[in-house]
This record gives C-alpha cells, structure tokens and sequence, in this order.
C-alpha cells in the first residue's frame, strides 16, 4: 500500500478508532499534515474515496478498510465481528524528515515568533547528536519532535513575491486560502550531502523547494543549485498551534537576479496561486491578507515600512444594522476584555458574560487566573454533555432578557453549537459576530503582562489550548466583523470606537 492517501487513512482511522467518511478523512489529513501538496489534486475528496472503495473492492476480506455504512470506512481490524485476518501493516512513505527534540529547544530557550540571532541557536539544534531522521507520516503525530523547515523569501530589491494558497493544503482550516511570502519545506534525508553536511543539508532543501515550486529563468536556476544568492536570516518557533508545535523554520532569503521580471516566475504546484510581486512600502499594505508566518516575516524585515496599527474589518454590514446584539469572540490573550471595556464604557453597551454565566450554571466561582485551568476543565465537562450548548445559550438568553438596555453585547463564546443555539434562541433580532484577532506572539506578550509571575510560553499555551477553547480560532471564518489588535491598548482603544462609528452610520 503505497498511496499516501490510503496510508493517511490507515493512520487517521487508527488513531480515530471510529468510522469516518473520506470528506472527514481529508479534512483531517490536510490539517494534521499527512499529505504532500503535490500529491493532492483538485479534488481530494473523491480521491480518497476512490482510493479506499478500489481497495476493498480488490483486496476484498483481506483489506485492511471495510465499508461500514454509506459513504463511511474503518479498520477491519476495529470491527470486532468481521476481523478474520491480521491487517497488511501500511509501508511507510519513502520521505524520511529531519528532527529534532522539542526539549532541545527548552534546554536552549524556547521562545515564540522569529529570532534574528539564528547562528546560536542552530549551532545547538543541528548537531549530529540532536538531530534524527523520522518517517514523515511518524512525524506528523509525533508532537515530541519538532520537524525543521525551510521558509524562503524570494525578493527583488524592495519587492517580495506573493501567492495565494491553494484550496487544498497542509495548513491549519483557518489560513487555508490566505496569502503567503515564504517558499518551502520539510528538510529530508535526500537534502544532505558532504557539501552541506554542517547544516543537515537545510540550504540544499531551501534550494530545492524554491525550484520545485517556482518556475524560474536559467540564471536564478544556476545560482540556486549552487547555493548562490541566498542565506540564512533568521529562525522561527511557532507553538501557537498544533501544526506549529511540531514544526521549526529556518528563514532564507533568496534575492533574484536584476533582470528577472514577474513573467519569467510561475508557480509549478497546484497548491501555489495568485503569484505576484508586493511591495510593503507602497500605502495601504495590509499584512490581515496574510498568514501568520509571512505576518511574523513582514513586522521583522519590514518594520520600517509597515505600520503596525491595529485596523479592523467588516465583512458583512447586515448583522450590525439595529437592533442588534453584539458576540464579542477571542482567543485568550488577544485584548478581548479590553474590546469589551470600551464597549461598555464608552459605546453604551451593556455586557452579558458568557463566563460568568457558566459559573452560575456550575455554581463555582467566575473564572479568574489563579483558578482558570480548574475553571476550563469543568466548563468543557459541562459544555461537551448532551444538552449543554443548549442550556448554556438559553441561560445567556435569560440574562439579556432580564437587561433593559436595547444595546447588549455578549462576551465570550468559546463553541460555535452555543453560537447556533443562541441564533436560533434569538430568532429575527440580528446577532453580529466582532472577532478580536492578535498574533500569538503578541497574545502572550499581553497575558504575561497581566500576570505576576509572568507565565511562560508553555503554561499561556496550556491554557490557549484547553479543549474548551479549540474551536474559538475557527470562529473567525464566521465573524461579520474582525478587530485585529497588533499593538498596545491606547491605540486599540481607538480603532474598537471607530468600528462602531462605522457600523452606526
């Protein structure tokens, strides 16, 4: 069994241990990065049902799939009553990455978004005796190894080039479609030989990907299999997601030859669209169309021609026509309650707490950060029972009902089933979705200012991640409007009270 998608299967299914249809398999593969762009296609879906139907279909009851419904397959071997033979055990995919300890990084310093001083600390993560090679499928569920990558910047003079990623992708659902300034990929055994044996072979593979994704003109293609043109300039850690945590950034910089012209530069993957020059300098550049790593790479390289101001954008007006009630929705430490504090006290809104209210329904004590990691567990207890996303929008219902003010807003929604129960609670009165969006280096920046003992990057992400608060990110994708707060309050103050001049009027 060769095909990465049937091996991606294997391991989702095994992982999973329940029936999943190939809609569900893929969005699964995509996010935990199990397959290769290009190996996806334009239509990964009916290729992975294919896949598995001509499987079972030829391999019959030695298949390691077995249809269990409709449109669903599993392991046979989890299927109790119809297990007859051991399962083929999947052969692992050829690409064998490069590895390093997650503690490796610990025992130097972990530290969250770019560092410019990267000789120190990839003299540290490099050395033969820290670094390994894996299967990539292992890799890929293995969160105590960090995969290194490469991460090019192809630039021409004041220029860098752009694209749009594709629909179908190895990046997390909310920045699949975003815009993108880095080229690259996992450093593999293939990568290393005597001529870049110091490094694991890491310019080899910033060389490689940049020519497998990038149609070049002859010259940029010699100086690039040369190593000719391109350098090192900085180092990226990004704990701030699951698909970050297993992974590490080495930033190269690649500038084009003079005469190279954005015709001669066309993408050669499905997964690279939109391909353009950009220049940061020119007005109005918004760094929101991008991901968080080109974000990272801008604030750092270009900081003299980005002004970093928080902004904010309106997606659609309608929600926020009145009589309204405003969702004010965030991850933790993005200036959400400072979002709120405006609201109230400036705007003449009159807040609902989505947290205080869970308390009363547990009859414990508001969450407060001595007692957060207590409080989470026992409102995701709560929240994952049958019925609880119902009871805790009805009791947030009772509250605004109970408010005499005709401006509420609702602060706090962590799950997007209360959001739906809520909506329907709600019926014809408009509900408008504000997300406050802030970069996570920055994030923990601002919940470590809060606290006394300044919590460090591990013990902001344990209580960034707590299963209550997993499905906030994905709430972005259904906001009406977003805040994005890079900077301090003084500023964001400002740009929360022009955000409702502009939906007042």
């Amino acid at each position: 069994m060769r095909s990465q998608f049937l091996i991606a299967a294997y391991a989702i299914l095994q992982k999973s241990a329940r029936p999943m249809t190939p809609k569900q398999l893929i969005d699964t593969a995509l996010k935990e990065g199990l397959l290769s762009d290009n190996r996806i296609g334009k239509t990964p879906r009916q290729t992975m049902n294919s896949k598995l139907s001509v499987h079972v279909r030829r391999h019959g009851d030695n298949s390691v799939f077995v249809r269990t419904a409709p449109g669903f397959f599993n392991l046979r071997a989890l299927i109790g009553e119809v297990y007859e033979a051991p399962p083929r055990i999947p052969a692992t995919p050829a690409e064998r990455v490069l590895v390093f300890p997650s503690t490796s990084l610990d025992s130097y310093g972990r530290f969250q978004g770019i560092s410019t001083e990267w000789q120190p600390v990839l003299s540290h993560l490099l050395g033969s005796s820290n670094c390994r090679y894996m299967d990539r499928i292992e890799a890929e569920q293995n969160d105590d190894y960090k995969q290194i990558v490469t991460y090019v910047m192809v630039t021409c003079g004041t220029k860098i080039l752009a694209f749009k990623r594709g629909s179908y992708n190895r990046v997390e659902d909310f920045l699949r479609g975003s815009h993108c300034i880095g080229f690259g990929g996992h450093v593999s055994s293939a990568d290393l030989d005597l001529l870049d044996s110091i490094n694991m072979g890491v310019l080899n593979c910033a060389s490689r990907e940049v020519l497998e994704e990038i149609k070049m003109p002859t010259k940029d293609i010699e100086r690039l299999k040369y190593g000719q043109g391109i350098e090192i300039v900085a180092v990226l850690n990004d704990d701030s997601s699951p698909t970050g945590r297993r992974h590490f950034g080495i930033i190269f910089r690649y500038e084009v030859c003079e005469n190279t012209e954005l015709e001669d530069c066309r993408p050669r993957e499905l997964s690279v669209t939109q391909m353009r020059w950009v220049d940061p300098h020119i007005p109005k550049f918004s760094l929101w169309d991008f991901e968080y790593w080109s974000q990272l790479c801008f604030r750092v390289f270009y900081n003299d021609a980005i002004s970093i101001q928080p902004s904010f954008r309106i997606r659609r007006r309608t929600p926020f026509r009145s009589p309204h009630i405003l969702c004010i929705l965030g991850q933790v430490g993005s200036g959400k309650s400072e979002t709120v504090r405006v609201l109230t006290e400036e705007c003449g809104y009159t807040e609902v707490n989505s947290g205080k209210v869970m308390a009363r329904i547990l009859r414990i004590p508001p969450v407060s950060e001595a007692t957060r990691t207590e409080f989470q567990r026992a409102a995701w207890d709560f929240i994952s029972s049958e019925g609880g996303p119902e009871q805790l929008a009805c009791a947030i219902w009772g509250e605004i009902n109970a408010v005499s003010s005709s401006r509420i807003l609702v602060d706090g929604i962590r799950q997007r089933s209360t959001l739906e129960s809520f909506r329907e609670l709600a019926g014809k009165r408009r509900i408008a979705v504000v997300y406050v969006h802030t970069p996570p280096d920055v994030a923990y920046e601002f919940y470590r200012d809060r606290l006394v003992d300044n919590a460090s990057i591990h013990e902001f992400l344990s209580v960034r991640d707590a299963p209550v608060e997993r499905e906030v990110m994905d709430m972005l994708a259904i906001s009406d409007a977003v805040l994005y707060n890079w900077t301090g309050r003084t500023e964001y103050r400002e740009i929360v009270q022009q955000l409702i001049s502009e939906i007042s009027n």
